[in-house]
């Protein structure tokens, strides 16, 4: 991939990534005077469980990223089509299970809700609602993962643009007409099921592309594909449950009232993921055709997702920290101010070094160490479920956005420890990177300790001067000559005319 077309790639899944953000910092507050803070606390139960269904996709929509790049740089693209085919179905079949053992559980958790028993009729019947995307989710992951192989990465940005805004603006416009959890649900139910029809037609025509291959499904390169998925599988569905646990842990100690405090603003700053997952899914095919082709681009590929990351993202966390209190009682009111400005301020923080570990995942589980991935999830889980009770017991809200916080730390600091021994041409990287990371984390601590906004606006002039003075070193000499050229083509004498 040349450097054009990554910046590029890059670049249009950026710009894509960032309709979900627009449409919920435009709805939430609209939603939270339609609905209140309960009934606001349960749709976005509805959004995080939606989200968290792409990932039961058994790791076949990401295994399938891997394979169909592998078969492309190996020039084997008449292997593709059987496999894709058979992978689909056996994500349809794996949706279906997850949706009826979701139905089957939806009594036992409307009971463990802290909840008010006029909402539980309608928490459980927007449930049931949300158990119907669970096969939508697990297919349109795996034809996304192909198509992203293949470098249409158009084609997903606009899917991202569409359903992102539908999540959103849907559920508002069905609140407003109808009042009702259940039909704001079921709108984005039905934006999935449109997109992934959409979705699989396009697939179907860049495939057509390729020469025949065997007839079929074959289903013994889909099982070599299932195998490498399943670990991927238990990265996925302990990443969901992680993503999840500590709302439900909130609605079970304390109250609905206080998961709308907790994830209203989550929603918004969990919107920084997608600067790193539109990374990751430019990256991931490269890295993926690199190992295949055990090309030294993969250490490459790492430290510019590394940087990238940084530098997009530490200016943002940092104001949204040091600002925590001011925004928020713009955007939401002076109420939701108080309650959330710690939760934010740690959420900040978490949103940084969560987007920071997806590079040294992405370097795993594109040399086939997947397994080495979803046994720190499987570790990290019993932890964080005993950590985040602990916490939410000691300071509610506050200690759930710290325990969150913490094991973003834990996450990114084993990562980057197992990435280093897998990859030691990494090690030179790393260091440099704990450094910084050590700094970055220290200045969050502080911040999150001073009350008044002089000092914390001092804070913000000394860490974005420091982060403004290393900036030419983080960006690196050969993207910073890539983007004084850039710059120089288009408002230089000749660009100018």
């Amino acid at each position: 991939m040349t450097p054009r077309s990554f910046s590029a790639n890059v670049a249009l899944t950026l710009v894509a990534s960032l309709a979900p953000a627009l449409a919920a910092a435009a709805t939430l507050p609209l939603m939270y005077g339609l609905l209140g803070a309960e009934r606001l606390g349960v749709l976005s139960l509805a959004w995080v469980a939606i989200g968290a269904f792409a990932l039961l996709d058994a790791g076949l929509g990401r295994a399938l990223t891997h394979e169909t790049s592998r078969l492309l740089a190996l020039g084997r693209a008449s292997e593709i089509r059987p496999v894709v085919h058979g992978a689909l179905l056996l994500l349809g079949a794996i949706g279906i299970v997850g949706a009826l053992g979701i139905m089957t559980g939806v009594d036992a958790l409307v009971a463990r809700l802290h909840a008010a028993g006029a909402l539980a009729p309608e928490i459980r019947a927007t449930l049931l609602v949300c158990a119907v995307a669970v096969p939508l989710m697990t297919v349109s992951a795996g034809i996304r993962g192909v198509l992203e192989a293949h470098g249409r990465f158009d084609v997903t940005s606009l899917a991202r643009v569409g359903l992102g805004a539908a999540t959103y603006l849907g559920p508002w416009l069905t609140v407003r007409a109808s009042n009702s959890l259940v039909w704001a649900v079921g709108s984005i139910v039905a934006a999935r099921f449109v997109a992934t029809v959409l979705l699989y037609l396009v697939m179907e025509s860049t495939l057509g592309a390729a020469p025949p291959g065997p007839p079929g499904p074959v289903w013994a390169r889909v099982r070599q594909t299932f195998t490498g998925g399943v670990w991927m599988t238990v990265t996925s569905v302990a990443g969901a449950l992680l993503t999840v646990v500590d709302r439900f842990i909130l609605g079970a100690m304390v109250s609905l009232a206080a998961i709308a405090y907790y994830s209203t603003p989550h929603e918004l700053i969990g919107k920084l993921t997608l600067i790193p997952m539109a990374l990751s899914a430019v990256l991931f095919p490269a890295m993926s055709a690199a190992a295949a082709r055990e090309s030294d681009d993969v250490v490459r590929l790492f430290t510019r997702g590394m940087r990238y990351t940084f530098v997009l993202l530490l200016p943002v966390a940092a104001i949204g920290a040091g600002l925590a209190r001011e925004w928020l009682a713009l955007w939401l009111g002076l109420e939701f101010s108080q309650a959330s400005q710690h939760v934010v301020q740690w959420l900040c923080l978490s949103v940084l070094l969560q987007s920071l570990a997806v590079t040294p995942l992405n370097v795993l589980q594109a040399a086939g160490r997947a397994h080495v991935t979803a046994w720190l999830q499987l570790v990290q889980l019993p932890v964080f479920v005993a950590g985040v009770w602990w916490a939410v017991s000691v300071a509610g809200i506050n200690g759930a956005a710290f325990a969150w916080a913490a094991r973003m730390l834990l996450d990114l600091t084993l990562l980057l420890g197992i990435s280093w021994r897998s990859t030691p041409a990494t090690a030179a990287a790393i260091r440099s990177w704990t450094v910084l990371i050590a700094l970055t984390v220290a200045w969050f601590i502080a911040v999150v300790q001073l009350d008044s906004l002089a000092a914390r606006a001092g804070m913000l002039v000394i860490g974005l001067g420091a982060f403004a003075a290393h900036l030419p070193r983080l960006i690196g000499r050969d993207d910073l000559a890539q983007l004084r050229a850039m710059v120089t083509r288009r408002f230089g004498p000749q660009g100018a005319r």
